[in-house]
């Protein structure tokens, strides 16, 4: 049995958990002492998939899981596995799509139906689809799939658990202080002058803005949100959650408004109503509110490393384990 981890690198952020897969399953065959060779697929090395096929040496047994659906190589590799008679297993995990409404991304103003085919084109490809939660799934099938084949919609915890190990260590290394990051590179002009406000009112804390130091790596990143106590998460759009984990993990308080989509993966007590910060009139209205509970945390951090060293737990059972994706990979 082959198991083929089909890596789309223009598809995915760099150093995310779709890139680490492919070693979260060669560990789980090596420590089970599985018959079974892991091996991953690029652009690079997407031609050799085809000989692959031709020689034979693709079988029936063989799984190609796709971390990131949102690829055209599924297309090709259904192609192969029909011309070569070779009925392999496919899965796919979505973590994004023209399905979230709200998504600036894959979910552009303009014509949104070349996406939909797009992506239904995948989804049809594969035996199994799997989404980190119903709303995901829901809307998915409600733009994408409509009625066809809705046994190939799963839900399915995301495996990301390897974070809890990979992050431990940074976590330990780093003593928590008065600090607010605002780790993303990109900013719209409205959180850009939110932070330069945060700057203005938190006069005793120190506010990291990430952009202002120019292109960091996801390393660099960890290391400004692993002192910091609270990181500011200004979420447009639903997403499967890597960053919050990764707060979590690192004991950084994840403040996030309160969207659908996120909402169940942040505690009520960390979340804020979404119109304080959804244009600058508002957020002019509502500054002081949401200055107050950012105060709160800072200043009640200890009690709130409670509640964050219990969700993370729960986000790891209930979110973020890789046990369910291997199950479906080994039976």
């Amino acid at each position: 049995m082959n198991v083929w981890v089909v890596i789309d690198k223009l598809s995915i952020e760099e150093d995310g958990w779709e890139t680490h897969l492919t070693s979260v399953i060669q560990g789980y065959v090596d420590a089970k002492y599985i018959n079974a060779r892991v091996e991953e697929v690029t652009e690079e090395n997407l031609l050799k998939i085809e000989s692959h096929f031709k020689t034979k040496y693709i079988t029936d047994k063989d799984v190609f899981v796709f971390p990131n659906a949102w690829t055209g190589m599924t297309t090709r590799i259904k192609h192969w596995s029909e011309l070569y008679n070779r009925p392999v297993k496919m899965i796919g995990l979505w973590s994004r799509g023209c399905y979230l409404n709200t998504d600036p991304v894959y979910r552009p103003k303009e014509d949104r139906n070349w996406r939909k085919v797009f992506e239904r084109s995948s989804f049809r490809c594969l035996d199994k689809s799997f989404f980190i939660s119903e709303y995901h799934k829901e809307q998915f099938r409600i733009y994408v799939s409509k009625q066809v084949f809705p046994d190939r919609l799963n839900v399915c915890k995301f495996p990301m658990d390897y974070l809890t190990m990979t992050l431990a260590d940074k976590a330990l290394d780093h003593f928590k202080q008065d600090i607010i990051v605002y780790p993303w590179e990109n900013t719209f002009g409205l959180e850009e002058k939110i932070i330069y406000d945060f700057i203005r009112a938190f006069k005793n804390y120190k506010v990291i803005f990430a952009q202002e130091k120019g292109r960091m790596s996801k390393e660099q990143l960890l290391n400004q949100i692993a002192p910091a106590k609270i990181a500011f998460l200004p979420y447009l759009h639903p997403t499967i959650g890597q960053e919050i984990y990764e707060c979590c993990i690192l004991g950084t308080i994840p403040l996030v408004p309160d969207i659908d989509g996120i909402d169940h993966l942040v505690p009520d007590e960390f979340r804020y109503p979404p119109h304080w910060t959804s244009n600058i009139l508002n957020y002019c209205m509502y500054a002081p509110q949401l200055i107050d509970k950012m105060n709160n945390l800072i200043t009640d951090y200890d009690r709130h490393s409670y509640t964050l060293e219990l969700h993370t737990q729960h986000l790891t059972n209930e979110y973020f384990d890789s046990e369910e994706i291997l199950n479906e990979i080994f039976g």
